[in-house]
């Protein structure tokens, strides 16, 4: 099962990085896939974690990425992949997840906003970081699968 969420992650994260939309098959099929995993094969989850650690994980990163939502800093498509994160890594390691992708997009924005992306690549397009056509500048949902890949690697 650890192969079908690297899938997963892999899957979601290019998709947000060239389209900056995190589509629902991604999240449905991530859901289906992490609840599959924890109630078929325990024992051959990527993490080792319980039902109730995984619903925690889930209710958590909703709760608290809803709230980002709603002052319109994050897109739809960001809260309903990191429920479904939530899912597959639990409460615990969707700690470490979120500080890393924060870094992540922090990062990015510092680097797009600033002159210091015609440094690191002059020959890119560079968008300003301003919203067009109400697209989303930061892929949070690239950030979030790296920073789970990261912290799955540290972990073990």
């Amino acid at each position: 099962m650890g192969l079908i969420f690297l899938i997963w992650l892999l899957v979601a994260a290019v998709n947000d990085a060239l389209s900056r939309k995190c589509f629902n098959w991604i999240v449905i099929s991530g859901a289906l896939s992490a609840v599959f995993s924890l109630l078929m094969f325990p024992d051959s989850h990527p993490v080792s974690i319980g039902l109730l650690d995984s619903f925690f994980g889930a209710v958590a990163a909703f709760l608290v990425l809803l709230v980002f939502y709603r002052m319109k800093m994050m897109g739809a498509g960001d809260v309903k992949y990191a429920l479904v994160l939530g899912l597959w890594v639990g409460w615990k390691l969707l700690l470490p997840i979120w500080g890393l992708s924060c870094i992540f997009a922090m990062a990015h924005g510092l680097v797009v906003r600033s002159n210091l992306k015609y440094f690191y690549a002059p020959a890119l397009n560079w968008d300003d970081g301003t919203q067009k056509n109400n697209r989303r500048f930061i892929p949070y949902v690239t950030y979030l699968s790296m920073a789970a890949v990261i912290v799955l690697m540290l972990n073990k």
